[in-house]
């Protein structure tokens, strides 16, 4: 194999990965882009949803406003029972005494076993 022979081989191969190397970016630039277009077009459809069910609660309120309060103060009692709970629990675990580690069944709690 002569010099010649080497460069252009190593010229052919040279094109040929800069052929391929083009090819997979420009694909993987119209991979990014659909995936951008689509998740702009999820955020919109998400935000107009979103901005319908703000204006439907809103309108709700305005025709119901007693309904609306009840409903409010509801959420409220709800999220107090729970916090208060919550508390109490915690209170019953720090005022527990602490259990001692049970023993498996067959260990004379010296770190041997038994026979039957």
């Amino acid at each position: 194999m002569t010099a010649e022979t080497i460069d252009k081989t190593a010229s052919d191969a040279a094109d040929t990965a800069a052929t391929k190397l083009s090819k997979a970016g420009d694909a993987a630039a119209q991979k990014l882009t659909k995936a951008r277009e689509s998740t702009s077009k999820a955020a919109s459809k998400a935000k107009a949803k979103i901005d319908a069910a703000t204006e439907t609660t809103v309108d709700s309120a305005k025709k119901h406003p007693v309904a609306a309060a009840a409903i409010a103060a509801g959420a409220a009692a709800a999220v107090a029972g729970a916090a208060f709970g919550v508390t109490k629990l915690v209170e019953k675990r720090k005022a527990a005494p602490k259990k001692p580690a049970a023993r498996k069944a067959g260990t004379t709690g010296a770190g041997t076993t038994t026979k039957a």
